[in-house]
């Protein structure tokens, strides 16, 4: 009797086994704050803030490099040195880290993580931020 019901079901399932696929197939991770801290403090982690100039207003994470997710394409070779090294990437709220770390990762880095949630989670975790 409901079929346009069990077609819209169908489809959202799909739609939600497809995002778990590609999100297990990507090649980075999701990270929380203090995994972060951990990364940082024992494998000496790049942290790479991708928001844009006019952003870092509201604060940094002390020791972040900043290359804007605008520019990130066309400056990804002045982050071969890091090449091996494991790279955290900031942004706002963590959805341009994602992205960032795609490009990233198409750019053959290897170890290559986001923070879940951005700067606003590493605030809400009450780490330290550097006002400029």
């Amino acid at each position: 009797n409901n079929i346009i019901l069990f077609v819209a079901l169908g489809v959202v399932l799909f739609l939600i086994i497809l995002n778990e696929i590609k999100r297990f197939t990507r090649g980075f991770r999701e990270i929380n704050p203090t995994e972060t801290v951990q990364l940082i403090n024992h494998e000496n982690a790049l942290l790479l803030d991708v928001r844009e100039s006019n952003e870092l207003a509201s604060g940094t994470i002390a020791g972040s490099r900043h290359l804007a997710m605008s520019v990130l394409k066309q400056r990804v070779d002045e982050l071969k040195e890091f090449i091996e090294r494991p790279i955290v990437v900031v942004c706002k709220t963590g959805a341009r880290s994602i992205q960032a770390c795609e490009i990233l990762r198409k750019a053959n880095f290897v170890n290559v993580a986001c923070l879940k949630g951005g700067i606003e989670a590493w605030r809400n975790a009450s780490l330290p931020i550097k006002k400029k």
